[in-house]
């Protein structure tokens, strides 16, 4: 507060809503000494003020910008400013007040719903039996919210093929169905404006996701269903229930139990050459998935099947039906955590090759969250499969214990929700900030005067930023550039980084925008290759995801439709050809680049005779 006076974004900010520049430094010393003498008085009450003060975090205790809220009122009240004649305009009090966000969806709240929370671990058929009441909606029909595409185009296609009319929504592809009473969609695509008898919101546990969980958020509250069908582990159960008692809707729980046995074995796999068909070995960056492949294909003499989050959802869904049908050489099946949920899968052990995995923000190797090791150990053994039964076991001797208390830890309740604003509430926003014009710098004043209780928290949105720092200079309307910033871009890869801005600035001059993607011939044969098509189906998916939202400057639709099909064949073909061959394994190494667990025999027999030699000193 002591600092607000010398806050000079403040004040061209009320310079350019109409104050007069000479009034600045009385009206914002008047300000503070109002606001520290009475503080009560810019609330609505003593808990109001009280929150104030908790919502003070590090961050905002140090920018005295968190107090621009309050003086413009002062100002407008002591003739600083002019006020609005629009009393439809709300205050930026009104607009960053996140602490009720069920009531930004009216329809919904005066609904007297049903919540139902289906609660219980991987393969305890608690998905099954909302899908089966989803089955039976109504007049209304039912909608499918998944976490991912993946999901989303299996209840698609699973719904059809029970009779039942269901198109398919997701933001890089809509299959309507003529007739249709079902929609099968990824959550960020639900439907919250128009009714339905029964809903189903799938992974509801990703409600407290720090990225994402501001569309399970959305689609908890503002979708209109007579019944809402939420599934997933324990974790939200306490949370779900909380917001049905804020928004008067009726809850219940209904718990599973596995439906297949899981054990973890009491012994570690030692070496690759122990691996057997229906196995799944689990690392968890794109280089040590291709390295082990190679390593098992090797020993064994078997074909593996690859899995991880650069590929397509379609190639996913491929390498996930090539390693279930037992009539071919692809008994063996090598993934990331992207095996975790969307596929349904023929396991019959799981094989950890670590339980550690990069994070960017600690710029070192961490454990993976318990959570994660135990959804990912209990996709092994399948109700109804090969494998009626699981195990899950590591590669080294050491990550055994950590998978065990892991499995055996009971989860940690989640305590809040996450949140993020939409387009239609940062326009809003932006018209009470005029001398502020980059949406980077809009959601940074968001975020800081946003008001939140326990039950809440604002999605990171460092990504948004970074695509709305590279936009700056393009003449898009903030609308527009809002949309463009949320699209599924990758701007760590140059490709998708000059290609992104081509795309935004031809839009922005109301241009055709051109695909313009370049596609190779023959299928790579190199993992880098490989990598070079996968960024390229990406920036194809890019396309699709725009063309949707501007199908007036995005024609090419077809032409990507078209070579979608074309670079999925690529992709395909190319796990099949793609290996790190000795010499660059042998490059790699002495260049230094294999920093970090690199999990092939060498590391294991490496660590085997440290540990020896440490045993004998």
């Amino acid at each position: 507060m002591r600092n607000f006076p010398r806050n000079y974004q403040a004040k061209e900010l009320v310079v350019e809503a109409g104050m007069n520049p000479a009034e600045w430094a009385m009206a914002a010393s008047s300000f503070r000494k109002s606001f520290l003498s009475t503080p009560a008085k810019y609330f609505e009450n003593q808990a109001e003020l009280l929150a104030f003060g908790r919502d003070l975090d590090d961050i905002k205790r140090h920018n005295s910008f968190i107090f621009y809220p309050y003086f413009v009122d002062f100002a407008k009240a002591n003739n600083y400013l002019p006020t609005d004649e629009d009393d439809n305009v709300l205050s930026l009090q009104q607009l960053t007040d996140l602490r009720l966000p069920h009531e930004m969806y009216p329809y919904a709240t005066a609904m007297k719903r049903k919540i139902i929370y289906h609660e219980g671990p991987t393969n305890s058929g608690k998905t099954h039996q909302a899908l089966e009441r989803l089955k039976q909606a109504g007049e209304d029909g039912g909608i499918y919210c998944g976490p991912l595409r993946l999901l989303a185009l299996e209840i698609y296609e699973r719904m059809n093929s029970d009779g039942l009319y269901t198109s398919l929504v997701t933001g890089q592809e809509k299959k309507i169905v003529p007739y249709s009473t079902h929609v099968s969609c990824t959550v960020e695509m639900a439907n919250i404006n128009r009714p339905w008898d029964v809903a189903v919101i799938d992974e509801i546990q990703l409600i407290g996701d720090p990225q994402r969980g501001w569309a399970w958020t959305r689609a908890l509250f503002g979708l209109q269903a007579n019944e809402i069908h939420v599934c997933g582990s324990g974790e939200a159960v306490h949370l779900v229930k909380k917001f049905a008692e804020t928004t008067g809707d009726e809850f219940e729980l209904r718990s599973y139990e596995r439906r297949s046995p899981l054990e973890i074995a009491p012994k570690h796999l030692e070496s690759y050459s122990h691996i057997q068909p229906g196995d799944c070995v689990v690392a968890f960056s794109r280089r040590d998935i291709f390295q082990i492949k190679r390593d098992i294909e090797i020993k064994t003499g078997q074909k593996c099947c690859i899995i991880y989050g650069q590929l397509p959802p379609e190639t996913r869904s491929q390498q996930a039906r090539l390693f279930n049908d037992r009539n071919n050489d692809f008994n063996i099946l090598v993934a990331s955590d992207a095996v975790g949920m969307g596929l349904n899968l023929n396991i019959r052990r799981v094989v950890f090759a670590t339980v550690k995995k990069y994070s960017g923000s600690s710029g070192g190797m961490i454990d993976i969250p318990s959570s994660l090791a135990k959804q990912i150990a209990g996709r092994a053994g399948r109700y109804g499969s090969d494998f009626a039964s699981g195990v899950a076991t590591c590669l080294l001797e050491e990550d055994l214990e950590y998978l065990k208390e892991s499995y055996d830890e009971v989860p940690t309740a989640l305590t809040s929700a996450g949140l993020f604003p939409s387009s239609e509430q940062m326009e809003e926003f932006a018209k009470q900030l005029p001398g502020i014009t980059d949406l980077a710098d809009l959601v940074d004043k968001y975020v800081m005067l946003a008001r939140l209780d326990g039950d809440y928290f604002m999605c990171n949105h460092q990504d948004m930023k970074d695509a709305a720092t590279l936009l700056r200079d393009t003449e898009l309307t903030l609308s527009d550039r809002f949309t463009f910033c949320m699209s599924p871009v990758s701007l760590r890869n140059p490709l998708a980084r000059k290609v992104f801005l081509e795309y935004a600035r031809a839009h922005s001059l109301g241009q055709s925008v051109k695909l313009d993607i370049y596609l190779p011939k023959y299928a790579p044969r190199t993992a880098e290759a490989l990598g070079d098509v996968e960024i390229k189906a990406k920036i194809i998916d890019l396309y699709l995801w725009l063309s949707f939202r501007f199908k007036d400057t995005f024609v090419e639709n077809d032409l990507a439709l078209e070579l979608k099909t074309r670079v999925l064949e690529l992709v395909e073909q190319g796990l099949v050809n793609a290996t790190y061959n000795r010499e660059e394994r042998k490059t790699r190494w002495s260049s230094g680049v294999a920093n970090g667990r690199r999990f092939t025999e060498h590391t294991f027999n490496t660590r085997k005779e440290r540990h020896s030699r440490e045993g004998n000193a």
